[in-house]
């Protein structure tokens, strides 16, 4: 049996007393520096055993008792630098070394390391002499042409084997002898069995022979080393293993000190390598560095190591790295080309080296780069493509079977097509848009039937439409095509409607939706059981498009109502698209709160997100901002983690629109901004229109012309101005046409935005207030019959009751009425405007208010509300309404006592600060009431502490920060 390494002793050796053959300054070194402790250098930890070990077996060598050591560790152990350094402590003089390498190179090479081993200058003349002569004999004997001859070529080497050991039994006699064969596990045949016949006579011998060997690279299995351990009472096989993570402790600490191998840093080191020392100090090396390109220490010591082994241990560790590692072994062999039983060999050896994990697996993604890295490119997409089969034959989820056609970028292989596109619903399942998109864009590359090509093509637009909308314009025309030979269906031609509309691409639409109609009274075609829904959907995003209205109307005389949908989102869209042409409040709102209960984002319909949408103008058009700013905030998360970039523009848009209605002139322009650097303008198509109109009404009411007048000067698609966004984009750009001093023109815009009501012949809760903004224009002008005309007018077609567009009528009523009534007209404006959340309105009717009570004489209501007037345009941003207020508080008393206000909104509760904000706006106490639910009394003491905190008298001087 083998001897473990602590029963290789000295027992007779004196303490103390030096190993034969060992320099005497290498006893004590370990104190000199760069030597870690016991003597070994500061790169070798947990050897010294070993080394102390070698030195025993020296010794007993060196007294006549010959002895075998069989150093033997995987991969990156160090087992040649460990026998490198023992050799290096011997005395010169003292002991005769003949030392060989094997090589995977040489490793056919009959008698190529007895050659090396014999043919040295160590062994003196003449004894040199007749050893070179005796190897001479044997290689004539056995070799021909560089390979050895057929038959028993072992019989016929013997005698000469045997006279070469007697030589070397000899040569010892005067001084002891170390014979060092390193990588035993590439000894060619004649080699071997030469150290074999050597061994018998080490009982007499003063020689030690010293081996390094790795059993995990042995592939055969040489069962005539294993025989010389097992069998011979001198053989000691000496086990070199990874660092224990104590060791990785003590090596990080030799070579980066201390303070900078920190326990945690040495956790991940050992961690990463798995204690195999080269790939230990390759980390350490990049820290060196500066951390920078950690942990590719370990993906080249990998690389290094492999490189150096087997033509097949590369292969399988290229395998390994193309399947993503933890593969089973019998794939990994089949890729890698490679028999079973040699792969399970070739796996073992890199787990027993600490750089695989016991599953197979890399212990760092780096690993697998770096030897991907490696590959040449064609041989590495080659891989990938073999891979895709084996594990499509396998039957692995498609998902897995498109990231190897992927990594290959090249989808030529027999599965590719059906793969790919099952993939793509995989990853969108699992909300991964980004991989859905990679696999049909690759999808689309493959030799697929134009029916699949067709199919592809749709997934692949809609894809693209909500994560890239610029780029999403090329496939309609592929797509009109599809449409022409009849390879989309029913949803695919919604779409394709859908997508034509957003890019203006009109004569196409009305082209299509003729087919349609030809089709429908054919009673053919996928697509026509939408034909009604679609028609209506085109003239109400074109209305001033005649052959659009005209199309619509001869469908709805002549089509019945569609047929059942599977996509459900198609006729939430144009239901709630045409409540808002027809104005139908209650039953809009409603349509709207029910979609919004239940609905979240589906990349499986590009109706998806317009329904939702449309909802969420509804819920603006009823007034109510607030929830609409929330499910914004919602929303655009939610597209944001999904990379759904068109959605989450569009989200962003209505939240500016919501907030340009509640007068928050800076967050509504900056909200609009955002969303154009979102999505660039060609990725908008006629929703440039919608957003741009924000940000130009914007900027100029909150007085920054010169960036309402960049935002005008950018082009837009000319039918834009021809879609229901037109009309937010002309009346906004009217109004900065006014602020500019050009009333003709902004005249111009505000009637052509009149085009769109008079199409719709409907109250229209998505068309804008044109008729009073078109009477300020007038009014600017000095006509104010018209103004008063186009203002009765507008009353006349409002619903009953108070809202926000009767408050701006009145507003706008009393700039044409008599200065007496105008207090009255503007009080209710004021009342109206109020109530609708709309703080830039509200402060514009206050200006007027004050100004109507100063023309009446009323100082003291003129001052107050020109007080309440200042605070809230302030707080809306709009700084030119404070100048007009004539109460901006710039001189030094009033920065002082802005200052001991704000220091005092510090002390406000919660509760106090939302009675003091409604209180700043003008609401009573019992209106205050009515909305927190509570007492007009809880209201009085609240507003009472209030006072106190921020220094005032009166609710009128409420600072407008709150």
């Amino acid at each position: 049996m083998p001897v473990s390494l602590m029963e290789c002793h000295d027992s007779t050796a004196g303490a103390g007393r030096p190993a034969i053959g060992f320099r005497r300054d290498q006893e004590d070194r370990g104190g000199e520096g760069g030597r870690g402790p016991g003597g070994s250098p500061p790169d070798l930890v947990e050897r010294d055993n070993i080394l102390a070990g070698l030195g025993r077996l020296l010794a007993d060598a060196s007294r006549g008792k010959g002895q075998l050591a069989v150093v033997d560790g995987p991969l990156g152990t160090g087992k040649s630098r460990l026998v490198h350094e023992f050799l290096e402590a011997l005395e010169p003089g003292g002991v005769r070394v003949l030392r060989a390498t094997a090589s995977l190179r040489e490793h056919l090479l009959p008698f190529g390391v007895v050659t090396q081993l014999l043919h040295g200058m160590t062994i003196p003349p003449p004894g040199r002499d007749r050893v070179r002569e005796l190897l001479a004999s044997a290689v004539e004997q056995t070799v021909i042409e560089g390979e050895l001859t057929d038959g028993d070529w072992e019989v016929q080497v013997v005698d000469a084997f045997q006279k070469l050991t007697m030589e070397l039994a000899h040569l010892s006699e005067t001084t002891p002898l170390v014979i060092c064969v390193d990588n035993a596990h590439y000894l060619d045949p004649p080699s071997l069995h030469f150290l074999a016949g050597l061994v018998p006579w080490l009982h007499s011998a003063r020689i030690l022979v010293l081996i390094t060997d790795d059993h995990t690279l042995r592939w055969p299995r040489s069962p005539l080393l294993a025989g010389l351990l097992s069998q011979s009472p001198n053989a000691h096989r000496i086990a070199v293993r990874p660092l224990s993570r104590r060791g990785v402790d003590a090596l990080a600490i030799r070579l980066l000190g201390p303070h900078t191998a920190s326990p945690r840093l040495t956790a991940e080191l050992h961690r990463v390598s798995g204690g195999n020392p080269l790939a230990v100090q390759a980390l350490i090396i990049d820290q060196q560095a500066g951390g920078a390109g950690y942990p590719e220490g370990y993906g080249q010591a990998l690389l290094d190591l492999v490189a150096h082994s087997r033509p097949s241990m590369l292969a399988v560790v290229r395998a390994l790295a193309v399947l993503g590692g933890a593969a089973p072994v019998a794939d990994v062999a089949r890729l890698a080309g490679v028999d079973a039983t040699v792969t399970g060999w070739a796996l073992h050896a890199l787990v027993s080296a600490g750089l695989l994990t016991q599953g197979h697996a890399f212990r760092h993604p780096v690993a697998a780069t770096a030897v991907l890295d490696d590959m040449p490119a064609d041989s590495r997409a080659a891989l990938h493509r073999a891979a895709a089969e084996l594990l499509h034959e396998a039957g692995a989820p498609a998902l897995t079977v498109a990231g190897q056609l992927m990594a290959a970028g090249d989808p030529d292989a027999d599965c590719a097509t059906e793969v790919l596109v099952a993939a793509s619903d995989e990853a969108l399942a699992t909300g991964d848009v980004g991989t859905a998109l990679s696999c049909l864009d690759l999808a689309q590359r493959t030799r697929a039937d134009a029916p699949t090509a067709a199919r592809i093509r749709a997934r692949l637009s809609r894809l693209e439409w909500q994560l890239k909308p610029q780029v999403a314009v090329r496939h309609l025309r592929p797509q009109l095509g599809d449409f022409t030979a009849g390879h989309l269906d029913r949803r695919e031609v919604s779409e394709l409607v859908l997508g034509l509309v957003r890019a203006g691409a009109l004569d196409e639409l009305t082209a299509l939706l003729d087919t349609l109609r030809t089709r429908a009274h054919q009673g053919i075609g996928p697509g026509t059981e939408d034909l009604r829904p679609l028609t209506n959907w085109a003239a109400m995003a074109y209305p001033l498009h005649t052959g659009l209205r005209k199309l619509a109307h001869s469908v709805a005389a002549a089509t019945p109502e569609a047929a059942p949908c599977h996509d459900p989102w198609l006729p939430s869209a144009v239901t709630l698209a045409d409540d808002l042409i027809r104005g139908g409040n209650d039953q809009l709102t409603h349509r709207a709160e029910l979609l919004l209960r239940t609905f979240h984002l589906d990349h499986g319909s590009l109706w998806n997100a317009e329904s939702g949408a449309l909802a969420l103008r509804a819920l603006l058009h009823a007034g109510r901002p607030d929830e609409v700013v929330a499910w914004c905030e919602k929303l655009e998360t939610e597209a944001a983690a999904h990379h759904a970039v068109a959605w989450q523009g569009k989200f962003l848009a209505i939240r500016a629109e919501a907030h340009l209605r509640q007068g928050q002139l800076i967050s509504a322009h900056d909200l609009a901004a955002r969303a154009m650097a979102l999505v660039p303008p060609q990725g908008w198509g006629i929703g440039l229109a919608g957003v741009l109109g924000c940000a130009i009404l914007a900027a100029t009411r909150s007085g920054r012309l010169e960036q309402a007048e960049k935002y005008v000067a950018q082009p837009i698609p000319e039918p834009a101005l021809h879609s229901r966004h037109g009309a937010h984009y002309l009346h906004a750009r009217g109004h900065y046409r006014l602020a500019t001093h050009h009333p003709q023109a902004a005249l111009a815009d505000f009637l052509a935005c009149g085009r769109f009501a008079e199409t719709w012949n409907a109250p229209g809760a998505d068309v804008v207030s044109w008729r009073t903004s078109a009477a300020e224009a007038w009014l600017a002008q000095d006509d104010q019959d018209q103004a008063k005309r186009l203002v009765r007018e507008q009353i006349a077609r409002l619903l009953p009751g108070p809202s926000r567009a009767r408050g701006l009528c009145l507003r706008t009523l009393a700039a044409v009425s008599r200065v007496s009534r105008r207090p009255q007209l503007l009080t209710e404006a004021v009342d109206m405007l109020k109530d609708s959340g709309d703080d830039y309105e509200l402060a514009r009717a206050l200006i007027d208010l004050s100004t109507a009570f100063k023309d009446t004489g009323d100082q003291r209501n003129a001052r107050r509300v020109a007080h309440r007037a200042w605070h809230l345009a302030k707080q809306t941003g709009a700084e030119h309404l404070c100048r007009e207020a004539a109460l901006d508080p710039i001189d030094p008393e009033a920065a002082i006592s802005a200052k001991q206000h704000q220091d005092g909104l510090s002390a406000l509760t919660t509760q106090e600060r939302r009675i003091a904000l409604l209180a700043a706006k003008g609401y009573t106490n019992r209106e205050i009431a009515a909305k927190l639910y509570i007492t007009s009394s809880t209201v009085e003491q609240h507003l009472t502490r209030v006072f106190r905190k921020v220094n005032v008298k009166r609710r009128q001087d409420l600072p407008h920060f709150l």
